[in-house]
């Protein structure tokens, strides 16, 4: 399955197969029919950024797809490779402006059904017509005054329908290049259009108000009179997707996790004659619109398509379009149709995604709001729901569940494919260490004192537990894993995330044709040691569709087939169910899946290029060194911007020596605390790009799949995870300390230091309060255990518990930047103010 968003679907030959275009820069292409086998999905080519619309050529067996990164992708389905590539931006080479170049972008495509004219739309107002035998443009269609979101060709691509974010709709002729009308039916931006007339006559519009309406264009060789508009309902969100049923049943996609069919009305033509009924009702006035008819009258007396692109290229270049608007003879028509029904004849439910998310201050939990309002408490370590709080404001709970901790960031997170992404990176993955008794770990786990447990280490050590074992296996029996860790002057752009099985026999049909290479704009940092190099696809002449899974971007096969690739999190996965099938090639380095059990199905790990340098971390309490005194900024002091200046915040990946790599000393899990991590948990492998606005993924797969996927983690893996999973070795840097001042509260009998009353000290940013104790006891000649008993700490005339560390001291009790002032009493005294205090309140 996708990894980003889902932009467009469309189904082609004949419904057998659909394909799918992502933000996550991917074509897929999938088997729709469930006779098929299950395995029977593909990824059949990329992009180099989102992936926006598709258009298929039924009857020319093509797809083509565009988006941000200004081309046209021509696939060939049976093959299941690239026909052609046009780039959309070469007509504005010449432009003087980058800004002018950036327009190409597509976010609208149409083709009619034989593939001989190809339109696009995209945010410089302008309709392009190609041809998609040659790849070249053929024609532009000029008159629109905001970006082009949605199209239409006929069937035989004499006339094109678009619409515009300008609210408005227009009906252009391809063979003399001018608009024959502009309906201005809606009042916010169109973003679709759907017709099944061959002509265009009837078709259907949705906008980013939610309006829906259905138009008929009147022509004289049919209709005497003008054309109409009715309003048919109205969504409570933009209608991105109409698809209509023999001009009866209407079904529309929005942000709504649930999908409604409406229905429309009968046409003018047949009106009169049907009987009252549900479907046939009575149209109230604020619910119709006359349309003037196209000038010239609209017909289908053309007998070409087009006619030559010299020809078309004078008229895009000197013939303007002239809009003819039905508000121009209504000067009093100011409003739009009103939708002429309330409610949907039927609802097609679906699970609601997440919308919003936000992090816990103890770096472990993180609050969900989904789209029907629901919170929810999740566990981004165990990967599982810990809490349901109901329909609540989001702000609301998170005062109540957030307490006085303060942890660094040792993930990210990210809800907008409506599922909760963590990510990792090898920047900040071992930042975080949290005192085992306060981790929430088993009661029969037997917890040593002060016990640390570095969060990323655990996570990732469970994570793969199943490749660990693994490559133990494989080194007792003798077997060697090919891998490389990057050196510390090599980038490593990758990340982690799921992967579409392929067919048993992909990797052996693939080796037939040779590997084509990626975009000329791409370069992947660490392909030597990509999965995909040795990966091509089957024999272009074998054409049969046992060949159509195995395209030149179908990457090796992983170990077995999902049972249901279209379930996504909508289905419980099996313990058995193996990762996808690997993407193609990675470029240059650099929200709705519904919730269900295991909810966090995605695990993404970002690899960085990391250069650190090696520090203690241990509790010691140090003077801080008089040339490098750290001056601390207000809150988090964990954020490289907030550090003190003492702290060097380089980092460096692990150096291997040639005895490391020689011998394998992955991580114990008898390090850790048990972690049950879902085995249905995703892992996902992505490559970041410096141009792109999202990853591509290197490998997807599973947790229970990690062993068996070994070989394909380990050459898809960045370095720094590589150098934990088989060596225990991570990236160190410099602990982040802060620095604190000791002194007796004003009025105590408790001694200063024997450093005097200006005790200026630094530690580690976690070392708690009773450590602090035992230092003012060791200091003062009494032992750690009497000295907790008898000696309480103070911030800000608060008395700090014991387990409270510096860090939560400086963020929740000081909330200021400087140094730390902490004064200490005895017991006693607090016990006696106390009293003093609460006698001489005043009784009423």
């Amino acid at each position: 399955m996708h990894t980003d968003w889902v932009n467009d679907i469309v189904l082609c030959d004949n419904g057998r197969y659909l394909v799918s275009a992502s933000s996550d820069r991917t074509v897929k292409l999938w088997a729709a029919n469930e006779s098929e086998p299950s395995s029977a999905t593909h990824t059949i080519g990329w992009h180099t950024d989102y992936v926006k619309c598709l258009a298929s050529a039924n009857k020319a067996g093509w797809v083509a797809s565009g988006g941000f990164d200004k081309r046209i992708n021509i696939w060939d389905i049976q093959q299941s490779q690239e026909a052609l590539s046009i780039n959309a931006n070469a007509s504005l080479e010449q432009s003087s402006t980058s800004n002018a170049m950036t327009k190409a972008s597509i976010y609208a495509m149409a083709v009619n059904p034989t593939g001989r004219i190809l339109a696009t739309g995209s945010p410089d107002k302008v309709v392009r017509l190609w041809d998609p035998r040659s790849g070249r443009q053929i024609g532009k269609l000029t008159g629109h005054t905001d970006n082009i979101r949605a199209l239409l060709v006929s069937e035989d691509g004499s006339h094109i329908l678009s619409g515009s974010s300008d609210s408005t709709i227009k009906l252009w002729s391809v063979k003399v290049q001018r608009c024959l009308a502009t309906y201005e039916t809606h009042p916010d931006s169109v973003w679709s259009l759907y017709s099944d007339d061959p002509d265009l006559r009837v078709f259907y519009a949705g906008s980013r108000d939610g309006l829906v309406t259905k138009t008929e264009i009147a022509g004289n060789t049919d209709w005497d009179g003008e054309s109409e508009c009715v309003g048919l309902f109205k969504e409570k969100s933009g209608v991105t997707k109409i698809v209509a049923l023999q001009d009866t049943y209407i079904w529309t996609a929005t942000s709504s996790c649930n999908i409604n069919r409406w229905l429309s009305v009968p046409s003018r033509e047949t009106r009169q004659v049907l009987t009252n009924s549900t479907y046939n009702t009575e149209i109230p006035a604020s619910a119709f619109a006359k349309l003037p008819p196209a000038r010239p009258t609209f017909t289908s007396q053309y007998s070409e398509p087009f006619v030559g692109s010299d020809n078309l290229t004078l008229y895009a270049r000197s013939v303007m379009s002239i809009p003819i608007s039905y508000q121009e003879d209504d000067e009093g028509s100011t409003e739009s149709v009103q939708p002429l029904r309330n409610t949907p004849d039927s609802v097609i439910y679906g699970k609601p995604g997440i919308t919003s998310h936000l992090v816990l201050q103890n770096r472990r939990h993180v609050l969900s709001q989904d789209t029907d309002g629901e919170i929810a408490l999740w566990d981004l370590v165990r990967c599982s729901l810990v809490k349901r709080f109901g329909k609540r404001p989001l702000t609301d709970v998170a005062q109540e569940v957030n307490g006085m901790d303060s942890f660094p960031a040792w993930c990210s997170v990210d809800t907008k494919i409506g599922a909760i992404t963590v990510q990792l990176d090898g920047f900040t993955c071992f930042d975080c260490d949290m005192y085992a008794d306060e981790s929430d770990v088993p009661d029969t786990y037997e917890i040593r004192e002060d016990q640390r447990i570095n969060i990323g280490k655990w996570v990732l050590a469970y994570l793969f537990e199943e490749f660990i074992k693994k490559i133990s296996e494989d080194e007792e029996n003798g077997i060697r894993h090919t891998y490389e860790v990057e050196s510390q002057n090599t980038a490593s752009g990758a990340t982690i995330r799921s992967v579409d099985a392929s067919p048993p026999d992909a990797a052996k049909k693939a080796a037939e044709r040779p590997m084509p290479k990626p975009p000329l704009t791409a370069i992947t940092t660490n392909i030597d040691s990509s999965i995909f190099n040795s990966a091509s696809s089957a024999s272009p002449n074998n054409n049969g569709p046992s060949n159509i899974f195995s395209g030149p971007f179908t990457a090796p096969p992983t170990t077995s087939p999902q049972l249901d690739y279209f379930s996504g999190a909508h289905h419980q996965a099996s313990e058995t169910e193996a990762p996808l099938q690997p993407p193609p090639p990675a470029v240059l380095s650099s929200s709705p899946v519904s919730p269900t059990g295991n909810f966090i199905n995605r695990l993404k790990h970002l690899s960085v290029k990391a250069r650190i340098s090696k520090s203690p971390t241990g509790d010691e309490i140090d003077p801080p060194s008089e040339s490098n005194g750290p001056k601390l900024q207000s809150g988090d002091s964990s954020k490289p911007n907030q550090r003190p200046a003492s702290l060097k915040g380089e980092k460096s990946l692990p150096t291997l020596t040639e005895n490391d790599k020689a011998q394998y000393t992955p991580p114990s899990l008898s390090e850790f605390p048990p972690l049950a991590i879902p085995r249905s948990t995703t892992i996902i492998i992505t490559e970041e790009s410096a141009e792109a606005s999202t990853g591509m993924d290197l490998y997807r797969g599973t947790v229970g799949s990690a062993g068996a996927d070994a070989d394909l983690i380990a050459k898809a893996a960045p370095g720094w995870l590589l150098s934990y999973l088989y060596h225990n070795k991570t990236p160190s840097k410099d602990a982040v300390k802060l620095t604190f001042i000791l002194r007796p509260c004003a009025g105590s009998k408790a001694p200063e230091l024997p450093s005097g009353s200006n005790n200026r000290l630094l530690a580690n940013r976690i070392l708690r309060t009773r450590k602090i104790i035992h230092h003012i006891g060791e200091k003062l000649g009494i032992s750690p255990n009497q000295a907790v008993e008898e000696i309480e700490l103070l911030c800000c005339d608060t008395v700090l518990p014991l387990t409270m560390t510096l860090a939560s001291i400086k963020q929740h009790i000081m909330k200021s930047s400087g140094d730390i002032l902490l004064c200490y009493r005895y017991i006693s005294e607090g016990s006696q103010l106390d009293e003093q205090n609460s006698s001489s309140a005043p009784t009423l």
